[in-house]
C-alpha cells in the first residue's frame, strides 16, 4: 500500500505543501496512467497519504522528497517508469539533459563493434540516444558487419533511452514490409499498430543467425528490441531476465513547488500475442550469467553456422 511506503519514507508527518503535491500527483495519475484499472487505486492511496499532514511539520529536502515519492510509486505500482523530479533553475541541471549531452562522448550509445572468429559480427549498444545524430554511428556499425555470417547484438547493461532509435533497430532484422510486430495502447487513443519506420542504415536482414544478449540491467527500450525479435522468432535471447519496463513516459507534468511528475501513459503490446514485458522482463531462451552470455552466444552461432542453418 502506498500510504505504508510513504509512512516509512517520511517518519514525520508531511507538511501541507508536500500533501498538496501528492494530491496533484494523484489527479494526474488517475487521469492519465496507462493502466486505467490501477490508476484509481494508486491515486486513492496518494490522497490518503496526503491526509496525514500537519501544519506544524517542516517540509523535507525537496530532492529527497522527490526521490522518496518516486521510490514509493515504483514499489507500490510495480511500474518503474514513474518518476518525480525537482525542477531547478540552472540550465542543464536535470539528469535527462545531462544524459543527452553525454551522447557525443559515448558514441551515441554504440560501443564495441568487431568481427569475431568465424565471421561473426558483434555490436554493443550501451544506451539509446536520439535518432539524430545517433543514426550515423549505427550506419557505421552495420556497414562494418554487413558481410558477416551471423551477428551478436549486446544489450547488457543498457538502461534504456529513445524508443525512436530502438524501433528502427528492431526492423534492421525484419523483412521490409512485414506485418508490424508491435502496437501502442494509450488511455485516449486505444490500440494502434506501429508503422514500419525508415531504417537509416544497412538492414542486416531476416535470414542470418542473430543472438541478443541481455541481463537484469537491460531495461525499457533495449527490452523492446529483445522482446520483439524473440516473439517474432527472429533472434535467440541469451543471458539473464531483463528489468521489466515496457511502459512509456509522458513529457512530464508540473506540480506545485517546482516538482514535475512523469507518468507512464502508453504501453507497447505484441500484435502476435497481446503481451509485453512490463514487470516480468524478457525471459532468455538460454539463461546464463551476464558474464557468460557472450561466450554462450559465440558457441551457439558457431554451431548454427556449421550446421548451415539459421
Amino acid at each position: 500500500m502506498i500510504d505504508l511506503l510513504l509512512a516509512a519514507a517520511f517518519p514525520a508527518k508531511l507538511c501541507p505543501l508536500e500533501a498538496q503535491t501528492l494530491k496533484q500527483a494523484a489527479d494526474r495519475i488517475e487521469a492519465h496512467y496507462v493502466l486505467e484499472e490501477r490508476a484509481g487505486a494508486i491515486a486513492r492511496e496518494l490522497r490518503e497519504a496526503a491526509q496525514d499532514a500537519s501544519s506544524a511539520s517542516a517540509c523535507a529536502d525537496p530532492d529527497a522528497f522527490a526521490r522518496d515519492v518516486t521510490k514509493a510509486l515504483r514499489e507500490t505500482s510495480g511500474d518503474h517508469h514513474f518518476y518525480m523530479e525537482r525542477i531547478k533553475d540552472e540550465p542543464q541541471s536535470d539528469w535527462i539533459s545531462e544524459w543527452r549531452a553525454s551522447g557525443a562522448s559515448r558514441g551515441q550509445g554504440v560501443g564495441r563493434v568487431e568481427i569475431l572468429p568465424g565471421n561473426i559480427g558483434y555490436i554493443q549498444i550501451r544506451s539509446f540516444f536520439e535518432l539524430e545524430p545517433a543514426f550515423r554511428n549505427y550506419r557505421a556499425a552495420f556497414d562494418m558487419v554487413a558481410t558477416t555470417h551471423a551477428l551478436i547484438l549486446d544489450l547488457r547493461g543498457n538502461g534504456g533511452g529513445a524508443p525512436e532509435t530502438a524501433w528502427p533497430l528492431q526492423w534492421t532484422f525484419l523483412e521490409k514490409g512485414a506485418p508490424s510486430p508491435m502496437a501502442m495502447q494509450s488511455r485516449n487513443d486505444g490500440v494502434e499498430p506501429r508503422e514500419e519506420p525508415s531504417v537509416l542504415w544497412a538492414r542486416y536482414g531476416a535470414d542470418r543467425p542473430l543472438a541478443i544478449l541481455i541481463d537484469k540491467r537491460t531495461f525499457s527500450a533495449p527490452e523492446a528490441v529483445a522482446f520483439t525479435l524473440k516473439t517474432t522468432g527472429r533472434a535467440t535471447i541469451i543471458g539473464e531476465p531483463s528489468g521489466g519496463g515496457a511502459h512509456l513516459l509522458d513529457g512530464g507534468f508540473d506540480l506545485n513547488e517546482g516538482f514535475r511528475l512523469h507518468t507512464p501513459t502508453v504501453r507497447p503490446i505484441s500484435t502476435l500475442n497481446g503481451s509485453n514485458w512490463e514487470a516480468t522482463g524478457v525471459s532468455p531462451d538460454i539463461q546464463v550469467s551476464s558474464e557468460a552470455a557472450l561466450d554462450e552466444a559465440v558457441r551457439l552461432l558457431t554451431t548454427k553456422l556449421k550446421q548451415g542453418g539459421a
